[in-house]
């Protein structure tokens, strides 16, 4: 279930809540990727916050960059891409409802499910999460370096990713 036969290869999935401010980057990242002509075997999807509807996005493809906001060390503007770990997962996050689903338990659905891609997430730090859809400034100015990040990757065949990424086990 992981690539076979399909000339999709790379999924660019920008998730987050285009309402409530700074929490909608990833979709933003998207919609302004999708103003760039990118190679046929990369396929940009905007997420949103589609939780368990997002669990079929993966046929067919064998690398995965999930463009989110994530309270991280780095400072709003500035973006991190890395490979999660073996034990990555949200510190003090209880699931007890289905509607709490976020991308970590979707990435960890995806591989019971058989799917096996590469995982990669681009990130920045959230400055506010209010209501609203504009991003601040600062993350606005992330948003920028995360598209054309995205683009040159895309361009150069993603050689080179392995030495731009982070590890990361949170």
């Amino acid at each position: 279930m992981t690539g076979q036969g399909s000339s999709q290869k790379t999924l660019i999935l920008g998730v987050g809540n285009i309402i409530m401010g700074d929490e909608g980057f990833g979709v933003h990242v998207v919609r302004g990727l999708n103003e760039s002509k990118l190679p046929a075997d990369v396929r940009v999807e905007e997420g949103g916050v589609g939780g368990f509807n997002l669990l079929g996005s993966l046929e067919g493809i064998s690398r995965v960059i999930v463009v989110d906001v994530m309270m991280t060390d780095i400072a709003p503007g500035e973006i991190l891409l890395f490979k999660p770990g073996p034990d990555f997962g949200e510190p003090g996050k209880n699931i007890i409802s289905f509607h709490q689903v976020g991308v970590v338990e979707l990435v960890q659905m995806w591989g019971l499910l058989g799917y096996e891609p590469k995982i990669y997430y681009l990130v920045t730090r959230p400055e506010k999460l209010e209501w609203g859809t504009e991003l601040s400034p600062d993350v606005q100015r992330a948003a920028d370096k995360a598209i054309g990040l995205l683009e040159s990757l895309c361009h150069d065949n993603f050689a080179g990713l392995e030495r731009k990424v982070k590890i990361c086990t949170l």
